[in-house]
C-alpha cells in the first residue's frame, strides 16, 4: 500500500557542501531524490528537537542564541591568541604599519586596553 503525502514545495539557501552531500545520496540510490534527503532530515530534526524541548536540554539552540554563543566563543578565542606570543607580534606589526604609512588623516592612532 502506498501512502501519499501532502508536500508543499519551498525554497530554500543551503550550503553547497549539504546539497552536493544531498546529490550524492541520490546518485548512489540511497534516495530517490533531494527532496526526500531534506525531507527524511527534516523529519529527524524534527523529532530529535521536541524530543530534546521535553528533557529540557539546551543542545538545539535557536539561531540567535547560537550566533550568541559564538561570538562569545570567537571573543574569547581572540582574546587569548592576543595574549600569546604571536599575537603580540600581530599587534605590534599592525601597529608598526599603521605609525609607519602616511595617514589620511592626522588623529593619531589610539590603541586602548588590548591586554588584560
Amino acid at each position: 500500500m502506498v501512502v501519499k503525502r501532502n508536500k508543499e514545495k519551498v525554497s530554500i539557501a543551503m550550503s553547497s557542501y549539504l546539497v552536493n552531500r544531498a546529490k550524492a545520496m541520490v546518485d548512489a540510490e540511497e534516495f530517490g531524490s533531494v527532496s526526500d534527503v531534506i525531507s527524511t532530515a527534516m523529519s529527524q530534526f524534527i523529532l530529535m528537537y521536541d524530543q530534546a524541548k521535553r528533557d529540557g536540554d539546551t543542545q538545539f539552540l535557536s539561531t540567535r542564541e547560537y550566533v550568541e554563543d559564538t561570538g562569545d566563543m570567537v571573543e574569547s578565542v581572540i582574546k587569548e591568541y592576543l595574549k600569546s606570543p604571536e599575537g603580540k607580534a600581530l599587534i605590534k606589526s599592525i601597529i608598526g604599519e599603521s605609525l609607519s604609512s602616511p595617514s589620511k588623516s592626522d588623529k593619531p592612532i589610539v590603541v586602548e586596553h588590548i591586554y588584560e
